[in-house]
């Protein structure tokens, strides 16, 4: 007796790819984009990780230092007042911190990074603004650290100076010095965003505003005011408007928003090599 094998006919090739297909795809959990808040601390270590960051957050805090020590070996007549130490001590702060703003736009590009970047987050305009999430925050946390010294230094001021020491108006040069350092980031990391490289963006940086507020007042007398972003910064940080409410919004909305503006829309469209 014989036995007849009956051949088994295989599965197609494609029948046999979808099910490996969705045996594939069924064991996976679903992608899941990254939170805002994620991004806003990826770009924080970014920017304090590198060499560069934290020498220039460790010269912000030595020209602080330096400043506050000028303070206290000279002291006028009558109580130390906090919001004069806060002013010296914030001078590195409003000089040097938006250049951490302006690397922490450009270093993807000057780096080479960016294909990494936004190939781990293609959404190019959120991972912009996490860029710019994070160099306010950083200010935030350095300009803290300022404020904590100059109190130390006020109360030591106070008790070196026989006269004792004022805290009046602390809140107010608080809130000025936080708004006007934001707002200084801001404009730093918004002229990198637009020109993408480091070294020229820090250029045009400090020469552009410094220009026109040297040749404006000269060609346009007090029209100049109008587009003078540092009397802008300044009127906001000393709590005092002067009755130029619409000069300081025009000059902060030409200088920092509309650069925001056209860096997010510049990097949106930046070739990444």
């Amino acid at each position: 007796m014989t036995v007849t094998e009956i051949p088994t006919t295989p599965a197609p090739a494609a029948a046999t790819g979808k099910h490996r297909a969705d045996a594939v795809s069924t064991s996976l959990p679903p992608a899941r984009g990254q939170s805002f808040a994620k991004l806003v601390g990826i770009e924080l270590r970014k920017s304090v990780n590198t060499r560069s960051g934290r020498v220039l957050i460790l010269a912000i805090l030595a020209i602080a230092m330096a400043a506050l020590v000028w303070e206290l070996t000279h002291l006028s007549d009558g109580p130390a007042r906090f919001e004069g130490f806060l002013g010296a001590a914030s001078t590195g702060v409003l000089l040097i911190l938006p250049v951490i703003g302006v690397m922490a736009m450009t270093s993807e590009w000057t780096q080479r990074t960016a294909l990494t970047t936004f190939t781990l987050s293609p959404r190019r305009v959120r991972v912009q603004l996490a860029k710019f999430a994070s160099a306010v925050v950083l200010s935030a946390v350095v300009l803290t650290a300022t404020a904590v010294l100059a109190l130390a230094a006020t109360a030591l001021g106070g008790a070196v100076g026989g006269d004792g020491a004022t805290y009046a108006g602390m809140g107010g040069a608080l809130a000025g010095a936080y708004l006007s350092t934001a707002l200084n980031v801001l404009m730093g990391a918004a002229f990198g965003a637009v020109i993408a490289q480091t070294a020229a963006a820090v250029l045009v940086f400090f020469v552009a505003p410094t220009a026109w507020s040297l040749a404006g007042p000269a060609l346009f007398k007090d029209n100049a005011d109008w587009l003078d972003v540092f009397g802008a910064f300044g009127r906001i940080a000393g709590r005092d408007l002067q009755g130029m409410v619409p000069e300081t919004l025009t000059a902060v909305a030409v200088w920092v928003v509309l650069p925001t503006v056209v860096g997010l829309w510049a990097s949106s469209r930046r070739e990444v090599k």
